[in-house]
């Protein structure tokens, strides 16, 4: 099974994710900031990240740039209602990216794509 960890600061938006991901038959660990999500990763290696950009203390691009000083090989789907900003942040160090939506079929086939390259241990 498959690991997610998503990192968003709005409950609504958790709640709705990992109710979506786990009827795929993920198993969803959640964060609420940048910082939490730093401290689950000293503890647990998910197969996927979907990141928020926009949350309090350390934000999206904060936490990729810790993310990817720690050197790992975990894709990330950044997944905000910014979309202006993201092509740069996908270039930089995103793997791809969703603009947030009621419908979820983009970004559920981008996960489901990108986790079906992860080899299972």
């Amino acid at each position: 099974m498959s690991v997610i960890l998503h990192i968003d600061d709005e409950k609504v938006i958790r709640i709705l994710y990992k109710e979506v991901f786990e009827e795929r038959g993920y198993k969803v660990i959640q964060a609420s900031s940048g910082e939490e999500a730093l401290d689950l990763l000293s503890e647990r290696s998910p197969d996927l990240i979907i990141l928020d950009l926009k949350m309090r203390g350390i934000g999206g691009r904060g936490f990729l740039e810790e993310f990817r000083r720690l050197n790992l090989d975990i894709p990330v789907v950044v997944s905000t209602a910014y979309p202006h900003e993201m092509q740069e942040l996908v270039a930089q160090s995103a793997d791809a990216y969703v603009v947030k939506s009621g419908d979820m079929t983009e970004l559920v086939d981008m996960v489901d794509g990108l986790l079906a390259k992860v080899p299972q241990a």
